[in-house]
């Protein structure tokens, strides 16, 4: 009975592979080194504030797990899942974060500066986190019928800085910018539909063939 119960409980809930401590202890063997977490689960542990800067943590599952304040800064989170994660305050510039899983992740007020992201999940959170010059466009290199980008529907990004942003072909319909900064920004062929960005800063940004069905513009912006 006990195994049937453990696959039916949530990833979050799932016995982790290790503990803060045994994270605590690679980090410190890894002697300035970037540390290799590849392929473990670590849902729901409190890694918050942990220097993991340059990590691999390919196809690791932190869903429901904590990172605030994290030093994430060039880490490779390509295909995490980070469902659900917390990691606001974290230092994510020049991450990579290809493929990962990103469904209710809460990413506001974190530093996603140069940061690569492709794939996504819905309701995502960015309030007053800074993506500046951050990639969130079609990879040019791995299309097929269907362009391989960024996927984040219902997205928040109130108050975030995205600044000469790559957003082509992204996917952010119902998405909300209140207050957002998207001066220079690329959104060419991003799906816009119902996305609301009338209280962005849309100053030289480009929306050359995006799908603004429905979507709330500023002033000034033609669909």
């Amino acid at each position: 009975m006990a195994a049937v119960l453990l696959i039916l409980m949530p990833p979050a809930a799932a016995a982790a592979d290790r503990s803060r401590a045994d994270i605590e202890q690679l980090i410190a063997a890894s002697a300035g080194k970037p540390v290799a977490l590849t392929d473990l689960d670590l849902s729901g542990l409190d890694l918050s504030g942990l220097d993991l800067r340059r990590a691999d943590l390919f196809a690791t599952r932190l869903a429901g797990a904590k990172l605030v304040g994290a030093r994430l800064g060039e880490a490779n989170l390509t295909r995490a899942d980070l469902r659900e994660a917390d990691l606001s305050g974290a230092d994510l510039s020049g991450a990579i974060l290809y493929a990962a899983i990103l469904d209710e992740a809460d990413f506001s007020g974190a530093d996603l500066t140069r940061a690569r992201i492709i794939g996504g999940g819905r309701g995502a959170r960015f309030a007053k986190a800074k993506l500046v010059e951050a990639d969130l466009g079609a990879d040019p290199a791995n299309q097929g019928m269907v362009p391989v980008r960024a996927d984040l529907t219902a997205a928040i990004f109130d108050g975030a800085d995205l600044t000469g942003a790559n957003l082509t072909h992204a996917v952010l319909a119902s998405a909300r910018f209140a207050g957002a900064s998207l001066r220079n920004a690329r959104l060419d062929h991003a799906k816009l539909g119902d996305a609301d960005l009338s209280g962005a800063d849309v100053t030289g940004a480009s929306f050359h063939g995006a799908d603004l069905d429905s979507a709330r513009l500023p002033a000034g912006v033609g669909r």
